[in-house]
């Protein structure tokens, strides 16, 4: 028997496939690797493919016996998806359904879904909660809302039991499995890179936001706590409790000019910025109410905060580059 998750080659899927294997769950991955790393797949059985292959899934949930699916497949980024709103739909509605499909003709029911913050747009509250109004201010976040209001439907025709885990904005890295500093759109990476990676300057879009320093705020999780979050959900499917969407964060807010002054400190580097105006689809400020995760499945967020994921992303990033330790950096 096996937990198969789609997108397990991506960021947060190789964490989360490699706290699964440590628990002793028997992993399998499936990835198009559109985005995903096949060098650090290490945990279990590896398939290249798509979630919309409806006949690849299927041989896959038989083949591995296919016992729950950890459902991390997506186009994930909001910029680019205000310039291609067809593809977002496309991969991560139709490729959801497509992905449900199988997972019914195979008799499977068990689902943990990888929802984000994006669905509430700019929420009017200090700390978004599951039950206010979702208000998606673009496609991304708009295709990851259409899901989420499926799964009731499935829930009812067919028995899907299912978690919908909102994650907020996921950071940090273990050991050297992060993201290559050069090439990463997430901003943690780039700034590190824009400080001692020789890398462009990074851009600060948004000034004149309703923050305390008028850039962008976000509630920023570690990694590993959002893989621990996914496999808590899991547990809780298993178990057949009521079916729920909950927020993955860490509770607090921190902008982004926060974030260059705390790599500035650790890397004992200026980080090169450039102020721009702020982009479509992003609203200026994005933190959680946690207290349902916290709740329903015992979670806490054990290894956030900014200074730890700043300290990671560092440490990782000399260690990908083969130098061995984070001092090597700086």
């Amino acid at each position: 028997m096996a937990i198969l998750i789609t997108g397990g080659a991506g960021y947060i899927g190789r964490h989360t496939a490699k706290l699964l294997h440590g628990a002793g769950l028997p992993v399998v991955t499936l990835d198009n690797l559109t985005t995903g790393r096949r060098d650090e797949t290490g945990w279990g059985p590896f398939v290249e493919g798509d979630i919309a292959n409806v006949g690849l899934v299927r041989s896959i949930i038989r083949e591995h016996a296919v016992t729950a699916v950890i459902h991390l497949a997506a186009s994930a980024h909001v910029g680019d998806s205000m310039a291609r709103p067809d593809a977002y739909y496309r991969n991560n509605v139709c490729g959801t359904a497509s992905l449900l499909e199988a997972m019914i003709a195979e008799g499977l029911r068990r689902l943990v879904f990888a929802s984000s913050c994006s669905v509430y747009g700019n929420s009017a509250s200090t700390a978004a909660h599951e039950d206010e109004p979702a208000i998606p201010m673009s496609p991304y976040g708009e295709s990851k809302l259409v899901t989420e209001r499926a799964l009731p439907w499935y829930q009812l025709a067919h028995g899907l039991q299912w978690v919908a885990l909102r994650y907020f904005n996921v950071a940090g890295a273990e050991d050297s499995m992060g993201e290559d500093l050069a090439g990463c759109r997430r901003i943690v990476p780039r700034t590190v890179h824009a400080a001692v990676g020789g890398g462009d300057a990074l851009g600060v879009f948004g000034t004149d936001f309703e923050t305390p320093d008028g850039s962008a705020v976000r509630d920023y999780v570690h990694v590993s706590d959002v893989a621990q979050a996914n496999l808590l959900a899991l547990r809780y499917v298993e178990h057949g409790r009521a079916p729920a969407v909950m927020n993955i964060a860490a509770g607090v807010g921190t902008s982004v000019l926060q974030i260059i002054d705390e790599v500035g400190r650790q890397t004992e580097h200026s980080v090169p910025h450039r102020l721009e105006a702020a982009r479509g689809g992003d609203p200026g400020c994005a933190i959680a109410d946690i207290s349902r995760a916290r709740e329903l499945l015992g979670w806490a967020p054990a290894a956030s905060g900014l200074d730890k994921i700043v300290e990671s992303v560092v440490r990782s990033g000399a260690l990908r580059a083969g130098q061995g330790a984070a001092s090597s950096v700086v």
